[in-house]
């Protein structure tokens, strides 16, 4: 169907107007789709919904179309086009294969070919270049000056032989070249954060001058956020004469609020930074203070009532307490008490919400705690409003539900994941740290040492 349903489509849509009249149009045909529609969205103002006809084919039409690059979603998987007035634009995919499928034909089809081989290659590239982190510097530049020049003939050839005055250049600048840029910034990271010799000077950074920055409205592209949010990184170390100083945090919402302009993307970087630093570092005695700088720099009342939560989680189970009993449904649907499940042993806890960590993310981290300490009793609590969801991946064994109106919901109001570390007695040795805590194993193993 798809190799008619194509040339009709530029034949009857394309044809027949002319070019200054003439709507943009984006459409194709999904292959096993994995839902009823597709949606296009520049994720901001603009937002459409198009649903898929009987033979699961589509067609979105629009007037007043504002040049740029968009989203495109259908199911769980999504991809970016580069689109601008009168183009009409068709894809076709298999959602079995979704990037590796995905074709586009029509009008500027070229562009979106392109970018799409980008993303491709990217995923090749990020394996190589993070291979090349462990290199000395001469030896990592020297590979990545390699691929950048690769990358300098993609784009010369295209700008050449297509003449292309539109500010699509930029994108595809940007999915060639950041990704490099952003392993650059992660190399310097990475140099400070260890203290080596190999002292980073300036002009490491000139490739910045090379890079077009200012552009919130594309924080929502993989390869444009991953090097801004790692420049930002770096320039919240680089204000630290002491790489682990507790300030840290403070200085790279600082750094967000210095860089970025567009108040949403702000507020969403800031709530992001906050909260990813908290749990990478959850003990750190100056939290209290990166929450301060939050609550003056954020401007979003959701996220603020969101950090308050977990600011009043941080009062209860202190250490040093007793774990309150509660009760939790094992994977048998029997009802029982925590400290049956306890055994008198060392025992972690994971209060973990689905909507805040990904399963594969979870299971990989729990399950290699558990290996790591096998004489420690593990508890997986999956806190879920409307059904007994448990994790993927993880043995049922370690896994719980929580019974209607349940005091273990009073341990995160946040709805944030938290995890608590408590000893044979009951005692509470650490009431709030996370899976992705710097020193998460060896707070473990140190649960041993208590008599």
């Amino acid at each position: 169907m798809i190799k008619y349903f194509i040339p009709l489509i530029l034949t009857v849509f394309i044809g027949c107007e002319s070019d200054k009249n003439k709507p943009t149009y984006f459409g194709g045909k999904i292959i096993n789709p994995k839902a009823e529609f597709v949606v296009l969205s520049d994720n901001y103002d603009f937002n459409d919904t198009i649903p898929l006809n009987k033979d699961n084919t589509f067609l979105g039409s629009y007037n007043n179309f504002k040049e740029g690059l968009y989203i495109f979603h259908h199911g769980n998987e999504l991809q970016y086009v580069y689109m601008q007035p009168s183009d009409s634009l068709l894809i076709r995919l298999n959602t079995w294969d979704f990037d590796e499928s995905l074709v586009f034909s029509g009008i500027n089809a070229e562009r979106n070919n392109l970018l799409l081989e980008s993303f491709l290659q990217y995923e090749q590239d990020y394996k190589n270049t993070s291979k090349y982190l462990s290199l000395p510097k001469n030896e990592f530049l020297a590979k990545i000056d390699s691929m950048k020049s690769i990358k300098s003939a993609i784009l010369e050839s295209y700008e050449t032989r297509s003449n292309d005055a539109s500010g699509f250049l930029d994108i595809l600048n940007i999915s060639l070249n950041f990704p490099l840029y952003a392993k650059l910034e992660e190399y310097a990271i990475q140099s400070l954060e260890k203290e080596t010799t190999e002292k980073i000077s300036s002009s490491y950074f000139n490739y910045r001058n090379d890079a077009p920055m200012n552009k919130d409205s594309l924080m929502f592209y993989g390869p444009y956020y991953r090097f801004i949010i790692k420049k930002i990184q770096n320039d919240a170390y680089l204000k630290n004469t002491e790489v682990k100083s507790a300030k840290f945090t403070q200085n790279l919402l600082h750094a967000i609020d210095e860089n970025i302009t567009l108040e949403t993307v702000k507020n969403k970087m800031l709530y992001n930074a906050v909260i990813r630093n908290f749990y990478e570092e959850p003990s750190s005695e100056m939290k209290s203070e990166a929450f301060f700088t939050f609550f003056k720099l954020n401007t979003n009342n959701e996220h603020k009532k969101n950090v308050q939560r977990l600011i009043n989680d941080l009062k209860i189970l202190n250490k040093g307490e007793k774990l309150p009993s509660f009760k939790l449904i094992a994977a048998d649907g029997e009802l029982k008490d925590f400290s049956s499940i306890a055994k008198n042993k060392n025992t972690v806890v994971l209060l973990k919400n689905y909507q805040y960590a990904s399963d594969d993310w979870v299971s990989s981290r729990f399950n290699y705690l558990v290996k790591k300490n096998p004489d420690i009793n593990f508890v997986l609590v999956n806190l879920c409003d409307s059904s007994k969801r448990f994790t993927k991946n993880v043995d049922v064994k370690y896994q719980y539900t929580i019974p209607s109106e349940s005091d273990v919901c009073n341990f995160t109001t946040s709805k944030f994941p938290r995890m608590i570390l408590v000893d044979k007695n009951g005692i509470i040795q650490n009431g709030y740290t996370s899976l992705s805590a710097k020193d998460i194993n060896s707070e473990i193993s140190n649960l041993q040492k208590n008599k």
